[in-house]
């Protein structure tokens, strides 16, 4: 994959977990909420971060079918690696690289 459409992939989640993490005017109401309530509200309703969660994992499918699986690369979400590593897997083309009779 070209250097440039990974740095652009990175520099974007980065965004998106800064403003996972910024805290903001929302932020601070669910917290109140969430005393409040006894943390019930979260039942009910999804946190900002969740919220931006879920952006982080449609954005990492939609580059994987539009950048990653063409090349023959899969983007794990970095969720499910315990936020710690961006994974990326190779696949290969079983079919070529069989003997042919």
């Amino acid at each position: 994959i070209e250097r440039q459409l990974f740095e652009e992939t990175v520099k974007t989640l980065n965004g998106f977990y800064a403003e996972a993490e910024k805290i903001g005017g929302s932020s601070y109401l669910e917290g109140c909420l969430a005393c409040a309530t006894a943390y019930f509200i979260f039942l009910c309703m999804e946190t900002h971060y969740e919220k931006v969660l879920k952006k982080i994992s449609k954005y990492i499918q939609d580059q994987n079918e539009k950048i990653y699986a063409p090349r023959g690369l899969l983007l794990t979400d970095p969720l499910e690696r315990g936020m710690r590593v961006i994974e990326i897997s190779i696949y290969e083309d079983r079919c070529s690289s069989g003997s042919s009779s």
